[in-house]
């Protein structure tokens, strides 16, 4: 265990769990859980998740990169690829297939959550997640069955990847009252799509620059959203 990485993990997913935690409490209602246990089972996951990365990374056979041009030329660059072709997805396979109802409550949904939690929560606590946690799991898993590195690597970017879209399946009822098939398989594609590029970054580029994917992929989208948000509710 490496309990530098653990700490400065952990620490930066303190905004993200701060800022989920105040959207939660205003756009959340449950009965049977309080604020006070929602932001515990953040504060958790990401301690969690931090401790898996910080004992599995110092582990496998991928060489994490921490020159600041491999961080944005990774980062920034697969970036911008990954989210100007999911917002051609997005606008282009989705919203024409939406009823106005189906597209109000999405672009509300996401208005609602604020893009603070949006980029520091997805951006950051979902990368320890996902790519810090899980995917140098699976690649300490695969190395250890002696796959290879460059196979060990594919196999857990996909499943992670994988993963990562299933864990968002849910969360489609708390955006559209009347789930469509169709935001199923958006949601899937969507967020394959992301894991995809976040997790060639993370081997590429680290950890930041895993987060510079995921962090762009909301900033790009968040202006055309509001501008879109502000359209529907003037009609």
């Amino acid at each position: 265990m490496n309990w530098i990485y653990l700490v400065i993990v952990f620490t930066i997913c303190i905004p993200g769990i701060y800022f989920m935690y105040q959207s939660e409490k205003i756009h959340i209602k449950e009965d049977d859980v309080t604020d006070g246990q929602r932001l515990i089972a953040h504060g958790l996951t990401a301690l969690v998740f931090s401790a898996m990365g910080a004992y599995f990374v110092p582990k496998i056979h991928v060489v994490q990169q921490i020159e600041i041009s491999q961080i944005l030329l990774y980062g920034l660059g697969l970036g911008v690829i990954c989210s100007l072709s999911h917002l051609l997805f997005y606008y282009m396979y989705l919203v024409p297939r939406l009823t106005k109802t189906d597209y109000m409550e999405i672009e509300t949904h996401y208005v609602n959550t604020g893009i603070l939690s949006r980029v520091f929560y997805g951006g950051v606590v979902e990368e320890v997640m996902f790519r810090w946690g899980l995917l140098s799991l699976f690649i300490w898993l695969f190395q250890l069955m002696s796959m290879g590195d460059r196979v060990s690597t594919l196999f857990a970017i996909s499943i992670s990847s994988v993963l990562f879209a299933v864990v968002h399946l849910p969360s489609i009822k708390l955006v559209a009252s009347q789930p469509k098939p169709l935001m199923y398989v958006y949601t899937v594609i969507g967020n394959i799509w992301v894991g995809f590029f976040a997790g060639v970054a993370f081997i590429q580029g680290g950890l930041l620059a895993a987060i510079f994917v995921h962090m762009l992929f909301h900033l790009i989208w968040w202006p055309i959203q509001n501008r879109e948000y502000v359209k529907l509710h003037s009609k």
